[in-house]
């Protein structure tokens, strides 16, 4: 990116410099993680036990200073950088978000965040009156108004099919859901990764099934990247939305969304602006309905790069595992601690660094926020219609304390 318009750069560390820590990081065993190293590399308040990366993510210092230094670009000459170097930097990294996901650039628009990703999705569907839209009931709160505000409009109708949970069957979770098909079901609307109830739903499996019954599809992928691999090409998903700032830890603001190219023609803006024209459509909407949306900071999706990086430079694929074992141990130990069944199988081909154990009924009125304001963990408690329950994340920096000190608090608090 050096030089792209030929505006002057503020030094910045050689490529890979600020995350070559990791190299060092043995990761053959559990008991060699150093997780206190690596949290090291972000700054979070050492006096908190952080367990929801889920929720806002993290931003690592290698990545925060690679954000800090397109600031100072832009602000050196910002009519330079918003009209020439932004526009050919977001090449770079959409590219590589690109090949991150699955997909090519093509396929791919920078949005704010899952939220907004979703709107723009809706938006774009050719409803009617009397056509339905499915979705299960662990979707999450905004984008499930999104489709119904959608529906709405249209004259359409938002369906929820209750899916198994708990669960431990691939088949028969998709045949549940698969009951609430009719001749009227147009769309299937469904989390990739479950928000409240962590689980990874089976993605490529709904799309071959909807694409026998000519359904399409549109995957809520908050949660995914950065968290599981997404291969969305090889998946023949339809849509999908995900965020860069959860799992795959850049700055806030970024988002994307994925469109398969038999659906280009469909992608409407969300916000009108430069990109369209009166009377003719765009042969690459993705790009001109959404690459400038009116004077916005470019400077996240600008670091996506620098996130990618950090994961490869961990290494990520050989870390994950162990946090997924690390995990399984919180998650076994809560479960033996209340009695209570685990609400999943234990393979990552259910769940990843993310999940929800069952607590005892009321525990979410009693805890309140006694685990931030007396234990200083921050983890959120929450009513499932079927139970009361934790949702923890387990990120490359925390340790085995951590998740202890979460079985203790709740222990006290709630046995």
């Amino acid at each position: 990116m050096a030089g792209l318009a030929g505006l002057p750069r503020v030094s910045q560390p050689p490529a890979g410099a600020a995350v070559a820590f990791a190299c060092a990081v043995p990761v053959t065993a559990m008991a060699d993680w150093d997780a206190a190293r690596l949290r090291r590399q972000y700054s979070l308040d050492p006096d908190v036990v952080y367990l929801n990366h889920g929720s806002f993510g993290a931003v690592p210092l290698s990545v925060q200073r690679t954000f800090s230094d397109w600031h100072r670009q832009m602000e050196a000459n910002p009519v330079l950088f918003m009209s020439q170097t932004a526009p050919q930097a977001m090449v770079h990294s959409r590219a590589a978000l690109a090949r991150f996901v699955g997909t090519t650039a093509d396929n791919l628009a920078f949005v704010v965040n899952a939220t907004q990703g979703i709107n723009a999705i809706a938006r774009s569907l050719d409803l009617a009156p009397g056509d339905e839209v499915l979705a299960t009931n662990q979707e999450y709160g905004a984008t499930q108004k999104a489709f119904i505000h959608r529906c709405q409009q249209a004259g359409a109708r938002y369906v929820v099919q209750d899916a198994p949970f708990p669960v431990a069957d691939r088949e028969d979770w998709l045949d549940a859901f698969w009951q609430g098909v009719t001749p009227r079901t147009r769309v299937l609307f469904f989390s990739h990764i479950t928000a409240p109830t962590a689980l990874i739903l089976p993605l490529p499996e709904i799309c071959r099934r909807a694409r026998a019954e000519g359904l399409i599809t549109v995957a809520d992928g908050a949660h995914a990247p950065g968290q599981i691999d997404l291969a969305l090409d090889a998946w023949d998903v339809d849509f999908y939305t995900g965020n860069c700032h959860k799992w795959l830890s850049s700055p806030r603001g970024c988002g994307f969304i994925f469109a398969h190219p038999r659906h280009h023609a469909l992608i409407e803006p969300l916000i009108v602006g430069h990109g369209w024209e009166p009377g003719a459509r765009s042969a690459e909407p993705l790009q001109d309905y959404y690459a400038w949306p009116g004077t916005a900071d470019p400077c996240a999706a600008l670091s996506v790069p620098a996130a990618i990086e950090y994961l490869e430079r961990l290494p990520w694929a050989a870390i994950r595992p162990l946090l997924h074992a690390r995990a399984a141990a919180c998650r076994r130990q809560l479960a033996d601690l209340f009695d209570c069944d685990v609400l999943c199988p234990d393979d990552q081909g259910w769940w990843s660094q993310m999940f929800t154990a069952r607590l005892p009924q009321g525990a979410a009125e009693a805890l309140g926020s006694r685990l931030w304001e007396k234990h200083n963990i921050i983890a959120p408690v929450m009513r499932l219609p079927q139970c009361d329950a934790v949702r923890v994340s387990i990120k490359e920096y925390n340790s085995s304390a951590d998740c202890q000190a979460l079985v203790d608090a709740l222990a006290q608090e709630l046995l």
